[in-house]
């Protein structure tokens, strides 16, 4: 199985993509998307900006949609859940068509959806596909096989930063020092700290690829013309 992080650009015409287009820091976060029957559905919607309820107006007023329901809105009228009933999810789909499950939130701003799926290669090829055939553009943020804990570390390292977690080794403050983990274990303090580092690298260079959608190979401080 691969896990994919798709950026698309949302066309003008679709309430999202129009409205997160007119009001530049909004950023909704689509929480659960359902279809209602041919050509509509219905949204849960978390919305962030400086005027909600400016930006819940707009949505109101849009061609493509039937009805806004706020569910919630916090004190300072800047954060609001809304159910949004339209007769065009567009996004929906290429979605649906290649039966990929999507990771919520998705997260829009500026004409821009950001998508996470997971499913075998060729249902990701399907959406791509999908996508192309609606006229959605869009860029591959990443796309890797799924790897679990036995491929991601050597069994020692894995050993190590197990007994290092349950030891309470990265607790603050910690309740168990490099030397202790080294002891239990039978081995040098430098080797620990060695395995350890090399555990830690790998967890922390997968978390980079997977949740910040960053090239763990790609210094960030660089400019796109040096890399």
């Amino acid at each position: 199985m691969a896990r994919a992080k798709l950026r698309v650009t949302l066309p003008e015409d679709t309430w999202v993509g129009a409205v997160s287009r007119d009001h530049s820091d909004a950023r909704l976060s689509v929480l659960s998307v359902l279809p209602t029957g041919e050509g509509r559905g219905v949204t849960l919607v978390s919305l962030q900006a400086d005027d909600a309820p400016a930006v819940v107006r707009d949505i109101e007023h849009h061609d493509l949609v039937e009805e806004v329901e706020l569910q919630r809105a916090a004190e300072d009228v800047r954060e609001v859940v809304i159910r949004v009933e339209t007769t065009d999810p567009r996004l929906l789909k290429p979605l649906r068509d290649s039966r990929l499950p999507v990771e919520f939130p998705l997260v829009v701003s500026e004409g821009v959806a950001e998508v996470t799926v997971a499913g075998s290669r060729e249902r990701l090829s399907a959406l791509a596909t999908a996508l192309e055939a609606t006229g959605m553009e869009f860029s591959v943020g990443y796309v890797h096989d799924a790897l679990d804990a036995e491929d991601l570390l050597t069994e020692p390292q894995r050993d190590l930063l197990v007994a290092a977690i349950d030891a309470g080794y990265y607790d603050t403050p910690r309740d168990a020092t490099l030397t202790e983990l080294a002891d239990q274990h039978g081995i040098a303090k430098s080797t620990a700290s060695e395995r350890l580092h090399r555990a830690e690298g790998k967890v922390i260079k997968r978390f980079a690829e997977d949740a910040l959608g960053l090239d763990p190979e790609v210094p960030t401080g660089l400019s796109a013309g040096e890399r």
